[in-house]
């Protein structure tokens, strides 16, 4: 009997349905109970057999009236689905069912569906849906199919035990279609006619918890109109979507054109990322054959990007700023959508966000509802209104997260509650440009007025310029009329001529004329030192433009021209060119200082020696002095000595440099204007800094100053001020013609009497060697040799005076030699004739700083003079050349 029960109770749990739907196994139910009927003991047995049996099978067939219309499959309180996690065959399960045949041993639990199944055991892979029906006996649709809603993940569907469609590939190892809605036809004749019909879902599962038919619903009906209800859905939220993207493309739009509204990028952003995401979700995206993975990748990137970006958005319309926990929170964002791109494992996709992704939006919302609150506070309308749309997204986004954890089921919302909510803030930015355009329509009616006032001011203010302007280019008239004759060439001589060429970066108009004014000034002169004529030089640059730069001229040229006019004094004449230099150059410096570094000036000063053509000059930060002989220039120098006049010290260094300019020689000084030139362009400017692209310009115009300017303005355009000055030396057709005799012209007898007086004098025979010598003497009365021989014989006998006469003569010869006027000064010290032996030591201190006999006889005059700080500065000089010297060091012994 017990063997019996348990047969029966097997059965049970292996069939179906309810007792009426099997007959045979009903039929054996009540064979058993009315066994049990001949006593008490079996009726009540019997009667609960058949109360469990009763129960086992307690959920009726559901019955449709009509395949012509959707009808819904959905679990309801008269009829449901069935679950089993146990494995069977769909073909031969379904076949015996129908033709009531045994059953295999199965056992099926009531399955709520749309709904997840949470799996008692992670370990299933596989569990079994299944639905029964009873169809009607008629009905006109040409095709019928099911829908089955949202299944996770891969499925394969039978009816009446035959395929009637599959999705995704079973053994692969990523997710296939877990958000896809199943809609299988069903072929023709495989529905029983008003019969039991059986449906039976194999799903594979995916996520590890959850299987079954999760979202969505389940109908079935006819073909045509499952399918136009499906694409009625998904068309209308693709039309959503249009008007989504037209929003946020047009704030884009608006950024692109004024990107200092940053708000207009983060809300387009915002939409067009929604756009996207909300795309992901629509049944449309199967039709792109993308990769499911990708599109998932994708989904969960914008899902988690959106809501910062949405708080970007807040936080750049309220004009609030970034602070700390903003950083952080965006930051920790930024590390999980990096985490998207490098992972393809959707199970932590899914877990990431869940557990992290999500909870952090409440983060978000707070900080957004602060910035709103804030806003609300200080009374802003639009703050309201954000917040209003904000809530209505927030619980949708809640009912949509409740549903996607399978806590509830309910449609998603969230496209429809964006479409609230993007109207809304699209309506609050549209009238926030409204609001600036009736702005500008208030500020348009009154704008005829304002611009007729703004003209009529600036009209004021334009005569008021020109009437500034007419006195400014009045005393732009005026200072040069005060400079043009103090800038002036007035070199009278023929054997130094001096040319000018002038062009002041500064021009402007006075009266219909134009004018020129600038720092740069030339000016030329002559005077005589010691029965000699020179001429005299300076090319200045002062500091500044226009017109400071002119007042600096303008003092440069008065203090020169006075100079030049008191050298014509007598007392003035007997200086050598050396103590002239030196006092211009500091009665310069002098004034130049008293204006406390508010005015310098830059100036190459010098004389040239008419007889000689031996050119003395300071160089106080001028661009370098340029010789051209045979048509090549170079230059004379090769380092800075002196900084811009009126600096403080500056005569500290004071140095007089000379040189020797032979026939057909030139020199061109020029100021910093001739370098400074613009090679570039206005957008790229480029300012020459190769100062020998100056003597390539000089080479190319043959020395000619119009041609130098021509050429350098082919090279680029001027920047500064422009002067050049020229200084040829042209003294005849030869050299004897400017005092100078060289040796190699000389005739034998010459030669042969200097010989001869020379060896006489050694050999002790003093009054036949002069003899000798004077005959030489009176053929070459110029003769170096001649003339230093005489000077060092009588300087050796103690005649100083007559020595002083050939030392003399040959120092006015050879004006650039320091040992010529070294002996000057010797001579002069002998005859006891002190200051004018200082005055000639100076001289060849200026020549040759190093030359070591003269620091010692000037030493030893200023220790005569009792000058002896002057002369402890002389020695140390000469014992820093040569320690060891014994006139030094008894000089030395001397001071005690």
């Amino acid at each position: 009997m017990f063997l019996f029960l348990q047969d029966d109770l097997s059965v049970g749990r292996g069939s179906c349905g309810s007792a009426h739907q099997n007959p045979p196994i009903l039929r054996r139910l009540f064979s058993t109970a009315a066994f049990f009927v001949s006593s008490p003991t079996r009726c009540a047995l019997a009667i609960f057999v058949l109360f469990s049996s009763t129960v086992l099978y307690s959920h009726p067939i559901q019955t449709i009236d009509s395949l012509d219309e959707i009808t819904s499959l959905d679990s309801g309180t008269e009829h449901t689905w069935e679950i089993t996690t146990q494995s069977l065959d769909p073909v031969s399960f379904s076949r015996s069912y129908l033709e009531g045949a045994p059953l295999p041993e199965v056992r099926w639990e009531p399955y709520k569906a749309p709904g997840a199944f949470q799996l008692p055991d992670l370990s299933i892979e596989t569990v079994y849906l299944l639905k029964k029906f009873v169809a009607p006996k008629d009905w006109n649709a040409s095709s019928i199919s099911i829908r089955l809603g949202i299944i996770n993940d891969k499925d394969r569907t039978y009816l009446n035990g035959k395929l009637i469609g599959a999705t995704g590939d079973r053994n692969s190892e990523f997710p296939q279609a877990y958000d896809k809605i199943r809609i299988y036809t069903i072929p023709p004749g495989l529905i029983r006619k008003g019969r039991e019909n059986l449906i039976l879902v194999e799903v594979k599962k995916f996520f590890r918890k959850e299987v079954g038919i999760e979202q969505d619903r389940t109908e079935i009906g006819d073909s045509s109109l499952i399918q136009k209800d499906l694409l009625r859905a998904e068309y209308v939220k693709l039309l959503f979507l249009m008007i989504y993207l037209t929003v946020g493309g047009y704030f884009l739009f608006l950024y692109v054109r004024r990107r200092t509204d940053k708000e207009n990028l983060y809300y387009g952003l915002f939409t067009v990322l929604l756009v996207v995401y909300l795309f992901l979700r629509n049944q449309v995206k199967y039709d792109l054959g993308i990769e499911f993975i990708y599109m998932k990748k994708l989904e969960y990137i914008i899902l988690t990007v959106l809501i910062p970006i949405f708080a970007a958005f807040i936080r750049s319309y309220f004009k609030f700023k970034r602070n700390l926990f903003s950083n952080v929170l965006d930051g920790a964002y930024l590390c999980f959508t990096l985490f998207y791109f490098v992972s393809n494992n959707v199970i932590h996709y899914n877990m990431l966000n869940k557990h992290a992704v999500q909870y952090g939006w409440f983060l978000y919302v707070g900080l957004i509802a602060y910035y709103l609150v804030r806003r609300m506070v200080a009374k802003d309308r639009d703050a309201l209104l954000i917040l209003g749309g904000v809530l209505v997204i927030v619980i949708a986004a809640v009912l949509d997260t409740l549903g996607a954890r399978n806590i509830i089921v309910f449609p998603r919302v969230v496209g429809y509650a964006f479409l609230f909510f993007i109207l809304s803030i699209a309506t609050i930015l549209a009238n926030k440009f409204v609001r600036l355009n009736e702005e500008v329509e208030e500020l348009n009616e009154d704008l005829e007025r304002k611009v007729e006032q703004r003209t009529e001011e600036l009209k004021q203010s334009l005569e008021q310029v020109n009437r500034l302007k007419v006195q400014q280019d009045a005393d732009y008239f005026l200072t040069s009329l005060l400079i043009n004759p103090l800038s002036s060439n007035k070199n009278v001589s023929r054997v130094v001529r001096t040319e000018f060429y002038t062009k002041q970066k500064k021009s402007f108009e006075f009266k219909g004329k134009t004018y020129e004014i600038g720092g740069d000034i030339l000016i030329s002169g002559n005077i005589e030192l010691r029965n000699k004529r020179y001429v005299v030089f300076v090319n200045g640059d002062a500091m500044g433009k226009s017109i400071q730069g002119a007042g600096g001229a303008l003092v440069m040229g008065t203090v020169f021209n006075t100079i030049l006019t008191r050298s014509g004094i007598a007392t003035q004449k007997n200086k050598s060119p050396e103590q002239w230099l030196s006092e211009a150059f500091l009665e310069l410096q002098k004034i130049f200082e008293s204006f406390d570094g508010s005015m310098y000036i830059s100036i190459v000063l010098g004389l040239v020696e008419e007889s000689s053509g031996l050119l003395y000059y300071i160089n106080a930060e001028h661009p370098w002095t340029v010789l051209y002989r045979d048509g090549v220039a170079s230059y004379i120098e090769d380092e800075l000595t002196l900084r811009k006049i009126g600096i403080p010290e500056n005569e500290q260094h004071l140095t007089i440099k000379t040189f020797r300019m032979f026939p057909g020689d030139a020199i061109v000084i020029g100021s910093d204007g001739r370098d400074d030139i613009l090679i570039g362009n206005e957008e790229n400017r480029i300012i020459n800094e190769d100062q020998n692209q100056f003597l390539k310009r000089v080479e190319e115009g043959a020395g000619d100053l119009c041609e130098v300017y021509d050429r350098i303005l082919k090279f680029g355009s001027l920047v500064d001020d422009f002067t050049l000055l020229k200084i040829t030396y042209d003294p005849g057709a030869s050299e004897s013609e400017a005092g100078i005799v060289s040796e190699k012209t000389v005739s034998d007898s010459f030669r042969d009497a200097l010989i001869s007086g020379k060896e006489l004098l050694r050999d002790k025979k003093v009054e036949e060697g002069l003899k000798s010598l004077e005959y030489a003497l009176a053929l070459n009365p110029k003769n170096e040799s001649v003339l230093a021989t005489f000077g060092k014989f009588y300087l050796k006998e103690k005649e100083y005076s007559k020595s002083l006469t050939y030392w003399e003569k040959l120092s006015g010869l050879y004006a650039n030699s320091a040992e010529f006027v070294y002996y000057v000064s010797l001579c002069h010290k002998m005859l006891k004739s002190y200051e004018t032996a200082a005055e000639f030591g100076e001289r060849s201190f200026s020549l040759d700083p190093s030359y070591l006999k003269n620091l010692i006889n000037l030493a030893d005059i200023y220790r005569i003079l009792e000058r002896f700080e002057r002369a402890r500065d002389f020695l140390g000089k000469a014992l820093v050349l040569d320690p060891e010297n014994p006139k030094a060091l008894q000089l030395k012994n001397s001071f005690g």
